[in-house]
């Protein structure tokens, strides 16, 4: 876990530790409406878009941006280079944020753009799940943010993984943001204390049903999952907030072809 700021005992901000120097591939910096952001030149489906709109899944940030408000406490998991969480502190003055992303490249520049912001971002080079264990991660050619674990016992990048009940032991947020490429009901169950002291709390978790097959699951009884564990459901469709059914749901993801998902908003 990589620290960036650490709040003092009365509670007031300390100067920021800052990160470790960077070498490796090559970084390009680009200009978003969530401030510069470095990234590795060589993903082939954020940059260019970045390069091109200057913001990223804008659907999502307008989601997102139904529950900013001045000092909000948000997790990004799946933090990826730190868009969203640097959109977040640009948008919420005082927010508190913490950032989990695995991917040993992208946590650590991840670490130098929240740096940069010079915001009260904390930053965990590692993965929330549902029960403690080490991850061989395998990530697409060209897309960094298509990284996802492998159950194929050996690889060449592992990340360690927990709760977050016990990583952040008693932790209380408003706004959550999980993109995990299908692990998000784990990621989910490993967070329910959290849950439950955070009275009002919205989870933005993405809905991938291609992702979750690949695993072996079956879409509806994710959807499913998480109403046994006591949440509400809703889906986003287009910039639409609708409650359909978990066949529906499905339905609408398939039409949309193998990539087709929504986010859900989950409450308690």
């Amino acid at each position: 876990m990589m620290r960036l700021s650490l709040p003092s005992a009365r509670g007031a901000r300390v100067a920021p530790v800052p990160p470790r120097p960077y070498v490796g591939e090559e970084l390009v910096c680009i200009p978003t409406d969530a401030g510069q952001l470095w990234i590795p030149a060589s993903d082939g489906v954020m940059r260019p878009y970045l390069e091109e709109q200057g913001n990223w899944e804008p659907e999502e940030g307008a989601l997102l941006g139904q529950f900013f408000r001045p000092g909000l406490r948000f997790l990004d998991v799946g933090a990826n280079v730190g868009y969203f969480s640097l959109l977040v502190a640009a948008s919420c003055p005082g927010a508190t944020i913490h950032a989990f992303e695995p991917h040993p490249l992208t946590s650590r520049v991840l670490g130098l753009n929240a740096w940069s912001a010079n915001a009260d971002i904390h930053v965990h080079a590692m993965a929330l799940s549902a029960g403690d264990r080490v991850l061989s991660l395998a990530t697409a050619e060209s897309n960094l943010g298509d990284t996802r674990s492998s159950a194929s016992g050996r690889g060449t990048m592992l990340a360690p993984a927990a709760p977050l009940d016990e990583v952040i032991p008693g932790a209380v947020f408003d706004l959550v943001k999980i993109d995990v490429q299908g692990f998000e009901q784990e990621t989910v169950s490993g967070m329910l204390g959290m849950l439950r002291r955070s009275p009002g709390v919205v989870v933005v978790a993405e809905f991938w049903p291609a992702a979750l097959r690949d695993r072996g699951l079956e879409p509806v009884a994710v959807l499913e999952g998480y109403r046994q564990l006591g949440l509400t459901v809703r889906a986003q469709v287009g910039r639409e907030l609708t409650t359909p059914t978990a066949v529906e749901t499905v339905r609408i993801c398939d039409e949309a072809g193998p990539n087709g998902q929504v986010n859900l908003v989950l409450t308690t």
